[in-house]
């Protein structure tokens, strides 16, 4: 195959995992304290396993914040899984345009610079506003909790919701 028609194959591949991925999903309510005009925030995610970022969903269900998608080292089909373009074109497809980009604590540092790279990019070419990045893998969570620790750093960030 030609390098051009296996880009077109990958492309295609990660729309419809991204569609996949969202399909089961019910309109999101905002949380009681923010405004209509207030929308959700959109999240993207980068990890070893794809079901670790799905974890969570659970904690976002009465806040502003959606994981849209993740990006991991192991899902099948090869073609889906991280790489820097894999990653621009997720980024550049998802509407709403992703706010905030989360890198896991187990990726490694190159991969995580070229990842967040790849995201100033983003960020930088489609005019995101208030965009934001949490590096687990340069910032470990204290004790390991890094759902909490997440939490937080989305909390000082965009300020506090209640359900």
């Amino acid at each position: 195959m030609t390098s051009s028609l296996l880009a077109s194959l990958s492309l295609t591949a990660i729309l419809v995992a991204i569609f996949f991925i969202n399909i089961d999903r019910k309109p999101k309510e905002l949380p009681t304290t923010m405004s209509s005009s207030t929308s959700l925030i959109p999240i993207v995610a980068l990890g070893v396993y794809r079901d670790v970022a799905a974890t969570m969903d659970p904690l976002f269900a009465s806040t502003p914040f959606s994981m849209t998608a993740i990006l991991d080292l192991k899902q099948d089909p090869p073609s889906v899984r991280y790489s820097a373009q894999n990653l621009w074109t997720v980024l550049f497809n998802l509407h709403p345009r992703p706010k905030v980009f989360i890198t896991g604590a187990a990726i490694s540092h190159a991969m995580t610079a070229e990842s967040i790279t790849v995201w100033d990019s983003y960020v930088r070419e489609s005019k995101v506003k208030d965009a934001f990045v949490i590096n687990l893998c340069d910032e470990p969570p204290p004790g390991g909790d890094w759902m909490t620790h997440i939490m937080s750093k989305l909390r000082e960030r965009y300020g506090k919701w209640e359900a």
